[in-house]
């Protein structure tokens, strides 16, 4: 893909998301992974038959844990729509063994066809993951020091909990946590959202998030950020995030010194006396 020369690094959107705030200045960022390509396939890449065969497809009509029922033609037009007007875009990688999907043809292979089929060009890009990575990066917690955060999200009030404890010496007020668990409760959501001022506002709400996170920043100003799992994996525990942890102090760098042909290997805070032998 085209697009893959201006791919971002995490410490380059970390970046972006500065600039924007010192800018004040609105900011999308949204992901595509295998949710948001079955829910883009539907009819216009792939049969109705063969995006309701797949295991994504069959939990959101069985469960409420997608957070919405396919078909819905109607998702798909607005996410087709917030992809567009994103200013950055995560997808997965050519070959991506990090994301855990059903089947690989539910990745980048699939991202292609959607944005082909729907003249899909994101300005920049960076991986779906994003979100896990940002939250393992010193840089990013730095970021969000004495910062007023929103979060929407089922896991809000517990990722408030988790933020105001494990990360209180970054002074980070949680202005507003809303719960979102269906996609028909995106208007109420963006009309919650109306009166709250904040600098940064957190979206885990599954597919949902694409659409709320654009929309924020374009009808509202504001700089919206696509977390995906990373609220719920950090509350529970989950090892498919690591994020950095304030409370582990960084080891000293190690520095080699030879003597009499041996080397020793001594931190930047040691100190050693070596003593000349005498002649």
């Amino acid at each position: 893909m085209e697009q893959d020369k201006k791919w971002l690094t995490t410490l380059d959107v970390i970046d972006e998301v500065r600039k924007a705030m010192e800018a004040n200045r609105p900011l999308s960022v949204v992901r595509v992974g295998d949710g948001e390509n079955i829910c883009l396939a539907q009819y216009k890449v792939w049969s109705i038959r063969r995006v309701l065969s797949t295991r994504w497809a069959k939990l959101s009509r069985s469960t409420n844990r997608k957070g919405v029922r396919l078909p819905n033609v109607e998702l798909r037009d607005r996410l087709i729509k917030s992809i567009k007007k994103a200013d950055i875009v995560g997808i997965p990688y050519s070959k991506d063994m990090e994301i855990l999907a059903e089947h690989q043809q539910h990745l980048r292979r699939l991202t292609d066809a959607c944005f082909q089929r729907f003249d899909i060009v994101p300005e920049k890009l960076c991986h779906t993951f994003i979100n896990r990575h940002m939250v393992e990066k010193q840089e990013f917690w730095e970021l969000l020091n004495g910062k007023r955060v929103v979060i929407i999200s089922r896991w809000a009030d517990r990722f408030k909990k988790l933020v105001g404890t494990k990360y209180r010496g970054f002074d980070i007020e949680v202005v507003r946590t809303i719960r979102i668990d269906r996609y028909n409760e995106i208007p109420k959501v963006l009309r919650q959202m109306e009166s709250v001022k904040c600098d940064i506002v957190f979206i885990s709400a599954g597919v949902n998030a694409v659409i709320l996170a654009q929309k924020l920043a374009e009808k509202q100003g504001r700089i919206a950020i696509d977390f995906g799992k990373s609220a719920v994996f950090m509350v529970t525990g989950n090892r498919k995030v690591k994020p950095w942890n304030p409370n582990i102090a960084p080891q000293d760098p190690v520095l080699p010194i030879a003597i009499e042909n041996q080397c020793v290997l001594l931190s930047a805070t040691e100190t050693c006396e070596i003593k000349e032998e005498e002649a």
